[in-house]
């Protein structure tokens, strides 16, 4: 295959316009990791921000299919088995469970004792709170998406203004030359 010296010089040639047009993607792939946040997070956020703390244990495991790509080859399935906890804590007088939606440690089992952070105005709305694990996988993608966006904007304002100084540029011109001899 022959090396593509065409495109190559394409590129360097265009290589302003290029880069000039580089913070479209670099919005979209914002907007789409903030979208990604902004669905796995928001809860966990809510309840970080406005979520009261009580002691609750770990009353059992559900066992739910954590469904992959993979090949059913080695197991004869696809995907595996995972067990996420079953969690019984006290709020306002009344025994609440909930099944919580991030996988515990190994050494966790039935009858360990965990903070448990809920809404105390919808107490059905809780977590395990982990200092960690509280904040995966969506704050990484709202600092990424943040950087992505900011870098975007500035590169829109950078197109913006290049537009308007070449514009303003090209009147100056046209003023300086004095108006054009109309063509016989």
């Amino acid at each position: 295959m022959p090396f593509p010296q065409s495109q190559v010089e394409w590129i360097l040639a265009n290589r302003a316009r290029i880069l000039r047009y580089a913070c479209v993607p670099q919005f979209l792939a914002g907007v789409a990791l903030f979208a990604f946040a902004h669905f796995t997070g928001r809860n966990d956020l809510h309840l970080l921000v406005r979520g009261a703390r009580t002691p609750g244990k770990i009353v059992g495991f559900q066992r739910r299919q954590l469904h992959t790509h993979r090949s059913p080859s080695s197991t004869g399935m696809f995907g595996r088995n995972v067990y996420l906890p079953i969690v019984e804590f006290e709020a306002q007088g009344t025994v609440v469970r909930f099944e919580d939606s991030k996988l515990v440690s190994q050494g966790e089992s039935v009858g360990w004792p965990v903070t448990v952070l809920y809404d105390p105005g919808k107490v059905s709305l809780a977590m395990i709170d982990r200092p960690f694990w509280n904040w995966m996988p969506w704050a990484p993608s709202l600092a990424i998406g943040l950087l992505l966006t900011l870098a975007s904007l500035r590169g829109l304002l950078r197109i913006s203004r290049f537009t308007s100084v070449h514009t303003q540029e090209h009147k100056f011109n046209e003023n300086v030359a004095g108006p054009k001899p109309a063509s016989e």
